[in-house]
């Protein structure tokens, strides 16, 4: 089974998730309106959801023909697959991504990219934003994205967590946690750590993951926790070794 819904945060974030009951997991496409009145994409979601996405979010206000922008976090269906649908709604489109992500894009969907340089600010859709590489965290050309002006970062697939999207008591560390160990998406916890580290000099008040809920009250000690967690792995790995 699968169910989806619109959350909008702080008036400026509208978050369209599809939860698939089957996986135990859910997938968020991230739509910004910009102090230009511009809507930019972080992660289109899977083709196969675009119908249901774009009438989500049309019952939210949002128009998806007037996206002209869409980031990319990394080179995956659920971040990138509905592209085409994007396209076609709007020619002017483009996209930002990693460097090496930007140039299978152009060519696979003939599109217009710019590549993004790690934590090189650039206005996007009237927006600043800090794109922020995080090398193998799930993916080779992976990155997340920090908004200074929302202090806010959206964080692809680092900090995912099973379950529904709704927001839930409890550590997020030890969910984080067993998500990494169950599902073995990481094939790194030393890039991981890298990328918390790199992560951790922004003053950052929400995480918005692909999957899983967001985080808003325990940011820093969410990512001081992901960071001993990398530690304590990386010790027991040389230990055992």
């Amino acid at each position: 089974m699968k169910s989806s819904k619109v959350d909008v945060f702080a008036d400026h974030v509208y978050r369209n998730n599809i939860f698939i009951e089957k996986l135990d997991l859910g997938f968020s496409q991230f739509f910004l309106k910009s102090p230009t009145g511009d809507t930019l994409c972080i992660e289109t979601g899977m083709r196969g959801d675009f119908p249901l996405m774009k009438s989500n979010l049309l019952s939210a206000g949002i128009d998806v023909a007037t996206v002209n922008s869409v980031i990319v976090p990394h080179f995956e269906a659920d971040e990138m697959g509905a592209l085409p649908d994007f396209i076609t709604l709007n020619k002017n489109l483009v996209a930002y991504a990693h460097p090496i992500c930007s140039h299978a894009l152009a060519d696979i969907f003939s599109v217009k990219t710019k590549p993004l340089k790690d934590e090189v600010p650039i206005t996007i859709s009237g927006e600043v934003l800090v794109p922020i590489f995080a090398k193998h965290v799930h993916q080779w050309d992976a990155l997340v994205i920090y908004v200074p002006r929302l202090k806010a970062l959206f964080s692809s697939d680092v900090f995912m967590r099973y379950g529904p999207v709704e927001e839930r008591p409890g550590d997020p560390v030890q969910e984080i946690v067993a998500s990494i160990e169950n599902s073995g998406y990481l094939p790194s916890i030393e890039y991981l750590h890298a990328a918390l580290e790199k992560i951790k000099k922004y003053d950052i008040e929400w995480i918005f993951p692909m999957h899983g809920p967001a985080i808003h009250n325990n940011v820093a000690a969410t990512i001081d926790g992901l960071i001993e967690y990398c530690l304590k792995d990386r010790h027991k790995e040389t230990v055992e070794g």
